[in-house]
Formats: C-alpha cells, sequence, structure tokens
C-alpha cells in the first residue's frame, strides 16, 4: 500500500508541478536568448486551444455514464491549474515585450534577461551600426483628418497600420516607429550576399508598392471618401493617400531616452534621406 501510495505521489508531483516548471524555464530561456520568438509561441498556443476546443464535444460514446463522467473530467481540466496560469502569463510578457520594443529591441532585452545576477533593468545599452533600407510611409492630410475625426482619428490610423503593418512583414521587414501620421520601416542588411541584397531591396519596393494597392483598394478606408466633413474640407482630393521614401545605407540601432522612458529607434542621416524624400513625393506630387 505505500509503495504504491508513494508511486502516485511521485507521479502527481511530476505531473502538477516538476513538469510544468520545466516547461517554464525552458519558454523563459527561448525567450532570454531571442525575444520575438514569445510571439510565435503565444501564436502556437492559441492554434493549439482553437484545435482542443474544436474537438470538445465531438466525441460521443452513445452510453450515457460515460460520456457524463467524461464531461465531468473535462469540467475539472478546463479549471487551469497555478503552473499553466504562470506559464502563459510569461508567453503574454514577452509578447508584450517583442510588440513593444520591436526587432530594434530585441537586442535590449535579452542582454537584461541574461544578466541574471541582478534585477535593475539597464536600458541604456550601446547602440550598434546595422546596414539597412530604410523607408518612410507618411499619411497625407493627415491635420484636416484628426480636426474633422477627432477621438475617431485613432481607429483611422491604427486601419492604416493594418495594413502597413501586415504588408511589410509580409515582405520580411519590420515597422519600427509609429509617429501618429508616420511610419519608420526597416529591412535590415547586415551579413547578406549582394544577391540577397538585391532581393531584399527588391521586395521592399514591392512592399511600397502593395501598400499603395492596399489602401487604394480597401473597403474599410474607402468609406472615409464618403465623409462628410472630409469631403468639405478636401473636396474632389477626398481619399486615404500615403506618401512614401526609401533609402539604403547605414543606421545606429539602438535606444534613445533615460531611466524613466525609452524608445528604441534608428539613427543616421541616411533615415533623415528617406524622410527628405517622402516630404519630395508631396512637394512633386508624386
Amino acid at each position: 500500500v505505500l509503495c504504491m501510495a508513494s508511486l502516485r505521489f511521485s507521479s502527481d508531483a511530476d505531473a502538477l508541478v516538476l513538469r510544468p516548471v520545466e516547461q517554464m524555464i525552458t519558454k523563459v530561456e527561448k525567450i532570454r536568448d531571442n525575444p520575438l520568438i514569445a510571439m510565435k509561441m503565444a501564436d502556437d498556443e492559441f492554434r493549439h486551444e482553437e484545435i482542443t476546443k474544436s474537438k470538445t464535444g465531438k466525441h460521443h460514446t452513445g452510453n450515457w455514464w460515460i460520456d457524463a463522467y467524461g464531461s465531468c473530467y473535462k469540467r475539472e481540466q478546463a479549471e487551469l491549474m497555478e503552473t499553466v496560469i504562470l506559464e502563459k502569463t510569461i508567453v503574454k510578457l514577452g509578447s508584450l515585450l517583442a510588440l513593444g520594443f520591436g526587432e530594434a529591441g530585441a537586442n535590449i532585452v535579452s542582454q537584461n534577461m541574461q544578466g541574471s545576477s541582478s534585477a535593475n533593468v539597464n536600458a541604456m545599452i550601446e547602440g550598434s551600426r546595422i546596414d539597412c533600407i530604410v523607408g518612410n510611409a507618411r499619411i497625407r492630410d493627415f491635420s484636416i483628418a484628426t480636426e474633422v475625426l477627432q477621438a475617431k482619428v485613432m481607429t483611422f490610423v491604427n486601419q492604416v497600420a493594418e495594413i502597413v503593418h501586415g504588408v511589410v512583414d509580409q515582405f520580411h521587414g519590420a515597422v519600427n516607429k509609429n509617429n501618429g501620421h508616420t511610419f519608420l520601416i526597416i529591412w535590415r542588411i547586415v551579413g547578406m550576399t549582394e544577391e540577397q541584397i538585391t532581393k531584399t531591396a527588391e521586395m521592399s519596393i514591392v512592399a511600397f508598392a502593395r501598400i499603395v494597392a492596399a489602401v487604394h483598394s480597401s473597403i474599410v478606408l474607402a468609406n472615409y471618401r464618403h465623409h462628410p466633413g472630409l469631403q468639405q474640407r478636401l473636396r474632389s482630393h477626398c481619399r486615404v493617400n500615403l506618401s512614401l521614401g526609401l533609402h539604403c545605407g547605414w543606421a545606429i540601432e539602438g535606444a534613445v531616452g533615460s531611466e524613466f522612458k525609452i524608445d528604441v529607434s534608428y539613427l543616421s542621416p541616411n533615415v533623415s534621406v528617406a524622410s527628405s524624400i517622402e516630404h519630395a513625393t508631396r512637394i512633386y506630387e508624386v
């Protein structure tokens, strides 16, 4: 009896404590090495949960006693253990870090998590020089849209951002900063061959063409063409439009700010050149 009880206790301890703790440690180590992988973890877990939900309720044996027992067992399983809640919280926090800091801030998150000797967060890490393709996208007539739409301008910006972010990610780029009506976009070309750099440059051009096409063909954004306030102010030019600029060169990737607030960004004359090209497209109406 004692042996059976000991084996039962050891099995429960392994299933309820040891195994979940080992899974949490593994996930923390993966996020420490690559903070951006947290978003993939969250997607994989969400996909697994959806598959599990779709399978629930599909298996019936025809025996009411077995089905009743199975439903009670599933109800018990639905109540998450503390270790499972903690594991999901770790993944969510990692995903929020990846979303907040982006690709440029992955180095800051990784270096702080690897320094396990202290709980202090050091965001003032020296920047690094990288070669990249810099893109600048700006929503035209944004000041008028803000005056007319008022609080709804946030929804408007997010609708445009959904298109810009989705297309850029599809073509292996990264949106670094959203400054209201402006999007700073980066394609890293560090360590690439000449052929790979050429393909990346072509992808950046195609991505910008796709963004313009997606904005003009969007059914959601098409509703703003019939907005009375925007029609009165913009008249025949009442449509959502973007001005774009692309440039290739080096940039310093790192954190800008203080111990109170930091923003991860790219600093370089080449970033200013991309912004100037975008401004020139508005002057010459390209």
